[in-house]
């Protein structure tokens, strides 16, 4: 029966719900993955990822050099150049994206240590 307050008499006792608690927080933490990644990224991909803007810059350079060398009928004088502003160009595209990853890695250390 229940009383004035509408609680059935029949409750189950509050050390079992404590024990029922209990054993779902076990399993939740038996079948909880291990290690959680937002970026699936990984360090030989981003590695690989560096060195080609690196190279892919400076042959850009190099190329639109030969190209108005080839045209203009000037000497290594414009492929010098490109090759220049290329390794200029993928050294900032370098820095710029190893800023980004370091910003990342912060923020994935400081959302672990939050949790």
């Amino acid at each position: 029966m229940s009383d004035k307050n509408g609680n059935s008499s029949n409750s189950p006792k509050t050390s079992d719900l404590d024990d029922l608690e209990q054993r779902l927080e076990d399993a939740k933490q038996r079948h909880a993955p291990e290690v959680e990644y937002e970026n699936d990224n990984s360090l030989l991909g981003m590695a690989w990822r560096i060195s080609t803007e690196l190279v892919v810059a400076v042959l850009v350079g190099c190329a639109l050099g030969y190209g108005i060398d080839y045209f203009a009928g000037t000497g290594p004088w414009f492929i010098i150049l490109g090759l220049v502003l290329g390794l200029a160009a993928g050294l900032r595209n370098t820095f710029r994206l190893v800023l980004e990853m370091e910003a990342e890695e912060k923020k994935r250390l400081e959302k672990q240590g939050k949790s």
